[in-house]
């Protein structure tokens, strides 16, 4: 007997990219040896949480779009693992709060985050067989000046502005360990030479990709694109 499908839980990731004197660099971030994503350097991201889709986030998360939740949770779990706050002002630092804490007070000092910075590139599904799986956007958004990144400690080890190139690099020689999306929206941004190019891009991907890893007898995962609507 088979055992049953796990749903997959609504996620978002978000890519902090940047201009810079080397080109164009991304924010990642290595989590706690613990978990599902153990060890893993990844984008900051998590799943979305019921305050995600809640009248609080409404008043403090600028936009009004279909996957309106998810870009919430991609702005919270921002602030929340980096300290850092994308408001319509521009990226400033977080309070060190946790969800509907950390929307309360942004709400009471009158900060409004910035949903309509975020540009859908993909979505993501875990293979079906998978006993975790994550139904997850991934944006990606400009980050011309940033405050000092404040990783969450509970939950992150360590973070880094980095090449794209060369976290893949880094990757290759063993030093970073990754999963595949990580390493397939890596490759995606190391073919645009600056944030322009990259969210040049993004707007024309605009999420319509669903990608669906499938498990392959060896044991590997072969990406399987589909059109969204499928």
């Amino acid at each position: 007997m088979e055992a049953p499908l796990v749903e997959a839980r609504p996620a978002a990731t978000v890519m902090l990219i940047r201009d810079s004197e080397v080109g164009m660099e991304v924010l990642v971030v290595r989590r706690r040896p613990r978990g599902f994503f153990g060890g893993l350097t990844v984008f900051p991201g998590g799943a979305v949480d019921p305050v995600d889709a809640s009248g609080l986030a409404d008043e403090v998360v600028k936009g009004n779009h279909s996957d309106q939740e998810f870009r919430v949770a991609a702005l919270r779990e921002l602030a929340e693992e980096t300290g850092l706050a994308l408001t319509i002002d521009g990226v400033v630092s977080a309070p060190n709060l946790r969800g509907e804490s950390l929307l309360s007070t942004l709400r009471a000092a009158g900060i409004r985050l910035d949903g309509s910075a975020l540009t859908l590139v993909s979505r993501w599904i875990t293979p079906e067989e998978a006993p975790t799986r994550f139904d997850t956007r991934f944006y990606v958004v400009r980050a011309d000046d940033t405050p000092e990144v404040r990783i969450d400690s509970d939950e992150l080890v360590d973070h880094t502005w980095t090449a794209p190139g060369d976290a893949l690099a880094m990757h290759a020689e063993g030093t970073l360990e990754m999963f595949l999306p990580t390493i397939a929206h890596l490759r995606w941004l190391e073919r645009r030479s600056t944030v322009d190019d990259a969210i040049a891009a993004a707007h024309g991907a605009d999420g319509r990709s669903l990608v669906a890893p499938k498990r392959m007898e060896d044991g590997s995962l072969m990406p399987i694109h589909l059109p969204a609507e499928a």
